[in-house]
């Protein structure tokens, strides 16, 4: 029925059922809950090949949890919603919606060479963590990158913020800092 595709975007992780009548708890992950609307075609394996239809979703609350409760077609019991708690959820690319110039997903971070003003090789993303206050890249150093002081371990978190994020170069999959990161 669908045409394989492999560039999904993770947009939630099924945490738990929900009452009795097969609806679940969605922890979202998406900065764009709301474009997740009946008919949405949410997709569990990166082959395409196993997907639920979104029946319907409601309650989503970005403020503390994150989440919001979620039905899909043939999930039609407690018992159904427990055989696909733990599932990651995602959207095929094309339906996900349009970024702005200088946007970028959060998941396109991932593998980016970070580099200095002076082109010195940091590391690369290994991953993003998601914060209240602000987003932090994890970067992990290697055997071409540079010394920084105050910087022993492997892997350190830098924040995503304009104070230390010079430019995003997402097509060249590469990061240049405005000041090297003192604190970590």
């Amino acid at each position: 029925m669908f045409e394989k595709k492999k560039d999904l975007r993770i947009v939630g992780i099924i945490s738990k059922p929900h009452g009795i009548h097969g609806e679940v708890i969605l922890n979202l992950i998406t900065d764009y809950p709301y474009s997740i609307a009946k008919g949405t075609i949410l997709y569990t394996d990166d082959e395409n090949e196993k997907y639920f239809e979104v029946e319907s979703i409601r309650n989503i609350d970005l403020n503390i949890k994150n989440s919001a409760i979620i039905k899909f077609k043939n999930i039609e019991n407690r018992d159904d919603a427990r055989k696909i708690k733990g599932l990651n959820l995602f959207r095929d690319e094309s339906f996900a919606p349009i970024l702005q110039e200088e946007e970028f997903w959060i998941d396109d971070l991932i593998g980016c060479s970070v580099y200095t003003k002076e082109n010195g090789y940091i590391g690369k993303v290994k991953d993003v963590a998601q914060n209240l206050a602000n987003d932090n890249i994890l970067i992990k150093r290697d055997a071409n990158s540079i010394a920084i002081n105050g910087i022993k371990d492997s892997e350190f978190f830098i924040p995503l913020i304009d104070e230390y994020i010079d430019s995003i170069d997402i097509k060249e999959k590469k990061i240049i800092l405005k000041k090297n990161p003192e604190y970590i």
